[in-house]
């Protein structure tokens, strides 16, 4: 998965094997597939408020582009800058979606964390987090370059 790739370019996931690990791959696995496809309005309107506040008229495109493809750089982005800037107790809004995926606020949290954490990484390393997303997806069988 290109979003697992990217990260671990950035050099930002543990070690592979490990209990956090696995529960880093089982978030980005449940959470994609939640956004895309769960109609839990709670959950909805966090991803279309994220997504519109970060790259207004494109998100329409956006939104259905990653309902119909998976994970795009600009939707991780856009989710992680929200989230980080969303209190806690909004956040707990989310908590009744996601725990119909046996995922919790803080495995969504912390997933968009590491999506922040990958981004200034990769800065750091005068890379571009789209480019190096872009690069992976390209790499994936049965994605197109998002």
């Amino acid at each position: 998965m290109a979003v697992l790739a990217t990260l671990e370019q950035a050099r930002i996931l543990p070690p592979e094997g490990t209990k956090e690990a696995d529960r880093i791959i089982k978030s980005v696995i449940q959470l994609q597939s939640l956004f895309a496809k769960s109609t839990h309005p709670d959950l909805q309107h966090f991803m279309r408020r994220a997504v519109e506040s970060s790259r207004g008229k494109q998100a329409p495109d956006l939104v259905a582009q990653f309902q119909a493809n998976g994970w795009t750089s600009d939707v991780l982005e856009a989710l992680a800058e929200t989230a980080a800037r969303t209190p806690p107790e909004e956040l707990q809004t989310l908590a009744p979606g996601l725990k119909t995926v046996n995922l919790s606020v803080e495995d969504f949290r912390q997933f968009m964390q590491l999506v922040k954490d990958g981004k200034e990484a990769l800065a750091s390393n005068g890379q571009d987090f789209h480019a190096v997303f872009a690069a992976h997806r390209k790499t994936m069988p049965g994605t197109g370059a998002y």
